[in-house]
């Protein structure tokens, strides 16, 4: 039987791969088309309308320009780059403010609008690209969320006012409701609203891009055939305002060089502040969008190498007077959807934009102003709905009244005030919230909290009564003046605590605290003065050089014989501690009988001596090895006098002490029972009498003698017992 080698997988024909971003181009042209006519007439209105068709110009070519860069050097590939809403807001509200105060003509106002929109890109621009060639885009996603949302909510009011003044000549409010009455003006408004909702109602049901186009080619359809029905000129309707005048080019236009002599240099740089909250405002767009394609294409984005890419662009679209704009979210998304690969669909953007230009010039003046008013209404306000009523579900209430406060004042005073008020109550909010968490992460006193120091039972009965004479306070989180001086009075308050005794040790751990302020500093003074004036010993463990340099420039003496001392951690500070305290007490180390140290652990017995008899007694000098990491464990040890140290060694060859024995402390006992090898080394730190109790000797006693046996477990288990209440209590403490 002939077997069929025909190649039976589908080729990729040149319309299959034409066709999507071909449909993506088409789709975003139309779109982007209407936004431009939309926004020459939000820009230039009242004494700027003879701009309009410079200002479709620059959107149109300056579009075409962003999309064109961003297709082709963006970390995406079939990236589609749009001019952005939530900007344009703030620059028409800048070239409104300008065409007020600004002394020249209309073709000066025309021409400082248009640098004003071109300067706004090129800092845009300048602002990417330096974030990115510094690799410090992660940042801007630091920005207080309320923040951003407050700046959106104003950026949709800023544009809902700039589609009342579209429609009515007034700013939305009460000269707004008043222009009312005035039918004319009325009929101009009804429609704009209605194509609002009507976009509302349609986006809300279907999320396809190709909507919003449909939609208004729609609109226009049924615009001129109302006007064919009754019978209305075009030039009786242009008078009553529902079309645009012509200007004296009648169509669209691009900068030109002589417009350099009319700009009113004065004016641009007034707008600056302008322009960096621009900046700002599209950085968190940026950023919101290229988070929202890593989560739709469930892949990482290199930030900063799209800052740069987009910082390139915006500098160019600046450089023709184009507004700024970044990476589309629905539109890539699309892209991504329809199988636009490569990078066409941002290069078919471009070139959509690019045909437009030959072809706006017949619509401008064609396009009622209900329709681009309408799609400034919906953009305005789908941004309030977006950033102010869906976020009340999102953010705790104090952080939805920052929004709604944001917003109140970029709609009675300005966008500039609305930008102070945000970042004065999102810092006022921050610290106060951050002022309330705790600083103390837990504390202790000497009874709690013991050295890793094995002692007598003399020395831990002693301790035991007197260990509240030391306080232990483990501090986290960066300490600033909304929570330093919380530490200050834990201090004072435990100073003068009349149910404790005297406070003699105070031991502050900075394993947990990122960092301190210079108020923060300043409260550790105080703690300074309030140990010398009460005779208190402070122990400061795990600081960090830089709070240590910053706590001796304040002019605090530290050292190991100083009031303040800075010690390596809270172990050691345990230890000097109780060793202060202990050699107050005359008899804490006297007895170095073993014997007497078996009575104080658990009694008289009269077989106690028997017991003592049974081990073998050894005389050890420092460095001596008692006990080595990985031999097998056969026997216990007893300290009756001197000092041992528990010691590990890490794998990278680093030796870690953990803990240290004196006279009375039992050594080996847990790996004696589990049968397991032995986990450290146990070095002699001085001259030490030490007994030594072998397994083999334990279980002859439990053949020969099981009443002698039963005393050497009944030790051992004391011992254990002590060890595992010790633990307990830490355990207790760290868990409050």
């Amino acid at each position: 039987m002939a077997v069929n080698t025909t190649d039976t997988k589908p080729r990729n024909s040149p319309l299959r791969a034409v066709l999507p971003p071909a449909m993506i181009g088409l789709i975003a042209g139309i779109d982007n088309t209407a936004a431009a006519l939309a926004i020459g007439a939000l820009m230039f209105t009242g004494p700027l309308s003879d701009g309009m068709g410079l200002g479709v110009g620059v959107v149109l070519f300056g579009g075409a320009l962003l999309a064109l860069v961003v297709a082709i050097r963006s970390v995406l590939p079939n990236s589609v780059a749009l001019v952005q809403e939530s900007t344009i807001a703030v620059v028409a509200a800048a070239i409104a403010a300008m065409a007020v105060q600004s002394v020249g003509g209309a073709e000066a106002k025309i021409a400082t609008a248009i640098v004003i929109i071109g300067a706004s890109s090129i800092v845009t621009g300048a602002l990417f690209w330096i974030t990115g060639k510094l690799k410090l885009g992660g940042l801007v996603r630091y920005l207080p969320y309320p923040v951003m949302a407050g700046f959106l909510a104003g950026s949709g009011w800023l544009l809902v006012n700039g589609a009342s003044v579209m429609l009515t000549g007034h700013d939305f409010g009460l000269e707004f409701a008043r222009s009312l009455s005035e039918p004319q003006i009325l009929w101009r408004v009804l429609p704009a609203i209605g194509l609002a909702i009507v976009m509302f109602g349609a986006l809300s049901r279907l999320s396809h891009p190709a909507i919003m186009p449909l939609i208004m080619i729609a609109a226009v359809a049924c615009f001129n055939a109302v006007l064919m029905l009754a019978g209305l000129d075009l030039e009786v309707v242009r008078d009553l305002g529902h079309l645009p005048a012509i200007n004296m080019s009648g169509g669209v236009e691009l900068p030109t060089p002589h417009l350099l002599s009319k700009i009113d240099w004065a004016a641009v740089l007034a707008a600056v502040p302008v322009m960096l909250v621009i900046a700002g405002l599209s950085m968190i767009g940026l950023m919101l969008n290229v988070s929202g394609l890593e989560l739709a294409m469930r892949r990482d984005i290199d930030v900063n190498a799209e800052l740069r890419s987009t910082g390139l662009a915006n500098v160019l679209s600046g450089g023709v007077g184009g507004p700024s704009g970044y990476v589309g979210l629905s539109m890539t998304v699309l892209a991504q959807k329809t199988g636009a690969t490569g990078r066409g669909a941002g290069i078919a953007t471009a070139i959509a934009m690019l045909l437009a230009l030959f072809f706006a010039g017949h619509l401008i003046f064609q396009v009622p102003i209900f329709l681009t008013a309408g799609f400034v209404l919906f953009l305005g306000i789908g941004l309030l709905k977006e950033w102010l009523v869906d976020t009340r579900e999102r953010m705790p209430l104090s952080e939805w009244l920052v929004v709604a406060g944001i917003l109140l004042t970029v709609a009675l005073v300005g966008f500039m005030e609305g930008l102070a008020l945000g970042l004065v109550v999102s810092s006022a909010l921050f610290i106060f919230k951050y002022s309330l968490l705790p600083v103390v992460r837990f504390r202790a006193t000497g009874v709690e909290q013991r050295s890793s120091v094995d002692r007598s039972p003399t020395a831990i009965k002693y301790l035991s009564e007197h260990g509240d004479a030391i306080e232990v306070i483990q501090l986290q989180g960066y300490i600033f003046f909304g929570t330093a001086d919380r530490i200050v009075n834990i201090v004072r308050r435990r100073l003068i605590a009349e149910d404790k005794p005297p406070l003699q040790f105070v031991v502050l751990d900075f394993q947990n605290v990122s960092g301190a302020d210079s108020a923060a500093i300043a409260c550790f003074m105080k703690i300074a003065r309030l140990a010398e004036d009460n005779n208190v010993s402070v122990s400061l463990t795990r600081v960090a050089p830089e709070l240590r340099n910053s706590l001796t420039l304040a002019g605090l003496e530290l050292g190991e014989n100083q009031l303040i001392s800075v010690l390596h951690d809270i172990d050691r500070a345990l230890e000097r501690a109780e060793e202060t305290l202990l050699s107050e007490h005359v008899d804490v180390d006297g007895e170095k009988s073993l014997l007497r140290h078996f009575v104080l652990a658990i009694g008289e017995h009269p077989r106690l001596p028997a017991l003592v008899d049974n081990m073998t007694r050894l005389e050890l000098q420092p460095e001596d090895v008692l006990i080595r990491q990985g031999e097998d464990a056969n026997d216990v040890f007893f300290v009756a006098s001197g000092r041992v140290r528990v010691q590990l060694t890490l794998p990278n060859g680093e030796v870690m002490r953990v803990r240290t024995m004196l006279a009375g402390a039992i050594v080996g006992e847990i790996a004696l029972y589990l049968k397991q090898p032995r986990i450290a080394d146990v070095i002699v730190d001085a001259p030490s009498e030490i007994f030594q109790l072998s397994a083999a000797d334990l279980l002859r006693m439990q053949s020969d003698d099981p009443q002698l046996a039963a005393l050497a477990h009944q030790l051992l288990a004391s011992n254990l017992s002590e060890k595992l209440a010790v633990a307990n209590k830490m355990i207790q403490l760290t868990q409050k």
